[in-house]
């Protein structure tokens, strides 16, 4: 709705930043009131993350689009771990994502005016977007944003093909980060 009608992108990080202030007032309301309880306080809070993610993805592509382009056919998912994943998010929780793109082809690149290759593509992608979660705008921040459990944590790839996420859980991964991954959940 009024994100949708937001100026540009700066006016699309504080829309979001208001409305988030008011869903998370609104979720402590009601269980302060004994409405919901801890456990439908965290469904709702993560709900609402979920959106917010979902919605800052939309805008940093849309904007990301404007110079780099596309890459067709390709796909990133931002994967919520920790109690995003399990839908347990408390008001002040941050965020433990996991970002993986999948591409059609080896060799895809963006079809922009700067074209960019798949791995420079989706690893700039990330990094708008975890500004655009994570930075305080004169409305706030909406989430402070961990990336500590991808694979190899921080000195792992921002970003990573699917088929390496795949291989890195197969061969590399300690048996902590597959514990990890069954809270996992993709479309945070």
């Amino acid at each position: 709705g009024e994100l949708e009608t937001a100026g540009d992108f700066q006016d699309a990080l504080d829309v979001a930043r208001r409305w988030s202030g008011d869903a998370k007032f609104q979720v402590s309301v009601q269980q302060m009131r004994g409405l919901i309880d801890a456990e439908a306080a965290g469904r709702a809070l993560t709900d609402v993350a979920d959106l917010l993610v979902g919605a800052m993805l939309d805008a940093v592509e849309a904007d990301f689009a404007r110079r780099y382009g596309r890459i067709p056919g390709a796909a990133l998912a931002v994967l919520g771990y920790g109690k995003l994943g399990g839908r347990a998010l408390c008001r002040g929780s941050d965020l433990d994502l996991v970002f993986v793109y999948q591409i059609p082809a080896p060799d895809a690149v963006s079809d922009g005016e700067r074209a960019l290759s798949a791995s420079a593509y989706f690893t700039r992608l990330g990094q708008r977007l975890i500004t655009a979660i994570s930075a305080q705008t004169g409305e706030g921040q909406l989430y402070e944003v961990d990336m500590r459990l991808r694979p190899s944590g921080n000195a792992g790839l921002l970003v990573s093909s699917l088929d390496a996420f795949a291989e890195y859980q197969r061969n590399e991964a300690w048996i902590w980060e597959h514990q990890a991954l069954v809270r996992a959940r993709a479309g945070a």
